[in-house]
């Protein structure tokens, strides 16, 4: 129990609360700390009064490489940018949830526990979603609410919790089917088409009907596509006037590419932030307003629209420089490649939808709550790989008992 209690302070603390609007900015910012201590402090006393010998940490590297970014791009804050150590060290205090992957080695958590924790957090997502829709113009959370394409767009943390349930409860659907299952299918993807970005419906759909015909679990795979096609016809008659904005959107940015600020935003940054040709290696470093580099962030917002979290990975990069991307891409491509069973394929429909929308919105690798749920993915699969080894350890073993000549009761069969 308290190790549940620990990773679900951490996870909300990562989600600064879902920002409900009546805590306060102040509150969160605290609350965040305090995640991030609890973590370096689990660490720590872990370290020191438990020293048995964990499984293997499959994926350290390409952590630590993150670590590394962050402390050249806080080396080039200062001499590019003028923005001292322990600004920058506090404006990215949202990376060191990297930290968390360690500590859950550590504490051990069970990965049922994990899994019935992505569906809970993905619940409440989806609820105080629906309650902000409902409640809009009224604001419960303070977070980016923008009324446009034929919906609401509410920037809501824990989307990568709610895709992560989606595929989850998908597989568990192939394996044991149940109207509830169904249900919570149906109200998981309502999100998704609320919020009115073409690359995570699109991207959701086709990879659920891909996960259907990748499915070993599923015995007709006709029938079930037959019950996708026909389950997206009330789907789109219910969110008819999303899909027709979406559509016009679709239609007026392919006519004028160039115009489309996420393409003004890439270019912007990647021309004009950086102070010389090293920034380009090492990034500029996360901004705050409580230096003329934040400023400088800032008035770009406001004058122009542009904003780092709209162009995804670019933005990162922007941020962190090129350790940092290189170390993203070779994580999710190990994860891709990674042969896990079918209760655990889940994660990589994850990564695959990861990959799908990297340069749009905010980078899930540069994100508090995306990064714990990263962690916790990354844990699952070593879980996984350990648990596989040990059960073929145990098997060889097995067989070498029986193959042993020395061994009685071999003899005994013998005889």
């Amino acid at each position: 129990m308290a190790k549940r209690l620990v990773i679900f302070f951490i996870v909300i603390t990562s989600m600064e609360l879902f920002n409900i609007i009546f805590l306060g900015k102040n509150l969160i910012k605290i609350a965040e700390l305090a995640g991030i201590g609890v973590v370096l402090l689990v660490i720590l006393l872990q370290s020191v009064y438990n020293r048995d010998e964990g499984f293997k940490l499959h994926f350290k590297w390409e952590i630590l490489l993150i670590f590394i970014s962050l402390i050249l791009s806080m080396l080039m804050a200062y001499s590019g940018h003028n923005q001292s150590f322990g600004i920058t060290a506090v404006a990215q205090r949202f990376m060191y949830f990297y930290f968390f992957y360690f500590a859950l080695h550590l504490i051990r958590i069970s990965d049922l526990d994990l899994k019935q924790m992505f569906i809970y957090l993905a619940v409440v997502h989806t609820i105080f979603y629906m309650l902000q829709f409902a409640a809009y113009p009224t604001i419960l959370f303070d977070i980016k609410v923008s009324d446009s394409r034929g919906t609401l767009r509410i920037f809501l943390a824990g989307l990568s919790y709610l895709i992560l349930a989606y595929f989850y409860v998908l597989n568990n659907l192939f394996k044991d089917f149940s109207i509830g299952k169904l249900a919570l299918l149906f109200f998981f993807f309502s999100v998704f088409i609320l919020m009115g970005t073409r690359q995570i419906i699109i991207s959701m759909f086709l990879l659920t009907i891909i996960n259907v015909l990748l499915s070993k679990r599923v015995k007709s795979k006709f029938l079930i596509l037959m019950l996708v096609v026909l389950a997206t016809i009330p789907i789109i008659v219910m969110f008819q006037d999303i899909f027709l904005n979406l559509l016009s959107v679709s239609k007026e940015q392919s006519e004028d590419v160039g115009d489309d600020t996420r393409v003004r935003a890439a270019t912007f940054f990647l021309t004009e932030l950086f102070p010389n040709d090293v920034a380009y290696f090492t990034g500029n470093g996360v901004s705050s307003a409580n230096s003329g580099y934040g400023v400088m962030i800032q008035m770009y917002m406001d004058l122009y629209g542009f904003y780092q979290s709209d162009i995804g990975l670019i933005g990162d990069y922007c941020n962190f420089g090129v350790l940092f991307v290189l170390a993203v891409f070779i994580l999710i491509i190990r994860v891709l490649l990674m042969k896990l069973d079918q209760s655990h394929m889940f994660i990589k429909y994850f990564y695959i939808t990861v990959l799908l929308t990297l340069f749009t919105g905010g980078g899930p690798f540069a994100r508090g709550d995306s990064i714990v749920t990263i962690c916790m993915t990354l844990y699952l699969i070593d879980v996984f790989l350990h648990n596989k080894k040990s059960d073929e350890e145990e098997s060889v073993d097995e067989t070498d008992d029986i193959e042993d000549p020395e061994n009685t009761e071999y003899q005994h069969y013998l005889q």
